[in-house]
């Protein structure tokens, strides 16, 4: 009985001593444990395979430039007709207006006589010029032939003087430095007139003046037409039949204000512009793509590329110093409006349609990239992985993973 008792009592030692040193092999585990903080507790969530886009970008805010030209009237007067209205897509070539043309059609016709009259002057002018180089050509031929006939006559008297009388002699003498100085006098004349033709010059500069008169007056009546110089898409009409168009020459940012008469955008073009800060630019180069996202369309986003970069600085208030970048949309910009204030990712490098995961995701084991892979089975195993291009955020995956392969993310939170 007594060792029977003995026995009971050091088994019973023996337990007490083992439950004392296991508790406290579980408190040094527990306090010295180098993965586990006192209050934090292992969660896991559960993530697919994605496919997607991996971009690495940086970002700016733009505004949105439907390029435009302002259409004008170059002259002043009433619309007469107006053939489109604002929304209308038009072709190159297309009669968009037209003013009402009575005044020109009149001025033309005034122009047209004036030109005819002009050319039938100097027509007239020139006749009447050569009849008088005919007629002073005769006077001179006929002075000549008088002038000869007392020459002949009056030599052979001074030869024989003996036979003539002085009184003869001097007669003859006057009579043929008469002829002479008539015939000297003629030649003058008629060089003047072959050499002259200040009348027919001033004619020509009538006719020339005519003439311009009347292309001015041709320009002035084509001018009451309005005709499209390119395909696209009308923004804005200023005025309505019966109103007096002016000849705008106003420049400016195109509002719906606008004094001009008509203004059309390209219809197949958008561009969105973008001040980049001079330590970004670096970043940015012709032909780099860019996506964007506007205000008005959350979500949606829109391709693109740089086209061109400001050569000159804008510097603000503060001394910030931005370079404007403009971009160019490539598709489904019929919704874009002139002004639209947008987000532009511009992309310095990109993988398109690859799978990716969860950065978190990812582990690294003996130098290995490695994930927890959940089977079909509902079991979980390590995977080792081969990954691409990251963002910080997601991941590409070259190997080891297929889509839609659900992974584990072991997060630690706080209890």
């Amino acid at each position: 009985m007594i060792k029977k008792f003995i026995s009971n009592k050091k088994a019973k030692i023996v337990i007490i001593l083992m439950l004392i040193l296991g508790g406290a092999f579980l408190g040094y585990k527990y306090i010295n444990s180098p993965r586990e903080s006192i209050g934090q507790v292992e969660a896991q969530r559960e993530e697919r395979v994605m496919r997607g886009d991996i971009t690495i970008d940086f970002d700016g805010d733009g505004e949105a430039e439907i390029p435009v030209i302002n259409l004008d009237f170059d002259i002043s007067d009433k619309l007469k007709e107006l053939y489109v209205k604002e929304g209308d897509e038009i072709k190159s070539g297309q009669l968009l207006a037209k003013l009402d043309d009575t005044a020109y059609v009149k001025k033309l016709k005034t122009a047209e006589i004036n030109y005819r009259k002009s050319l039938a002057s100097l027509e007239q002018k020139e006749e009447d010029r050569k009849l008088s180089l005919i007629s002073e050509k005769q006077k001179l031929a006929d002075l000549k032939s008088k002038l000869d006939e007392i020459e002949e006559e009056y030599l052979p008297m001074l030869e024989i003087k003996d036979v003539y009388s002085a009184q003869a002699i001097e007669l003859k003498k006057n009579s043929y430095e008469s002829a002479k100085s008539a015939y000297n006098t003629q030649v003058k004349r008629y060089d003047i007139l072959v050499n002259s033709n200040k009348n027919i010059e001033l004619e020509k500069a009538n006719v020339e003046s005519a003439k311009l008169a009347l292309e001015m007056a041709k320009d002035d009546l084509s001018s009451t037409v309005l005709k499209s110089p390119m395909d696209g898409r009308i923004l804005n009409i200023a005025y309505r039949i019966g109103e007096t168009i002016p000849s705008v020459k106003e420049s400016g940012q195109v509002t719906a204000n606008t004094t001009h008469f008509m203004v059309v955008s390209d219809a197949h073009k958008v561009e969105v512009v973008v001040p980049v800060s001079e330590i970004d630019l670096s970043k940015v180069e012709i032909e780099q793509g860019v996506e964007v996202e506007f205000e008005a369309f959350e979500g949606e986003r829109f391709s693109g590329k740089v086209v061109s970069i400001d050569a000159l600085p804008i510097i603000d208030n503060n001394g910030l110093v931005t370079f404007d970048v403009r971009i160019e949309l490539e598709g489904g910009i019929e919704k874009i409006k002139s002004g639209m204030t947008c987000l532009v990712s511009f992309i310095m490098r990109q993988r398109k349609n690859v799978s990716y995961i969860s950065n978190k995701a990812v582990s690294i084991v003996d130098g290995k990239q490695v994930v927890k892979v959940k089977n079909e089975n509902g079991n979980l195993e390590t995977r080792k992985i081969k990954t691409g291009l990251t963002d910080g955020k997601y991941v590409e995956i070259t190997e080891g993973l297929d889509i839609g392969e659900i992974i584990i993310i072991e997060e630690k939170k706080v209890e």
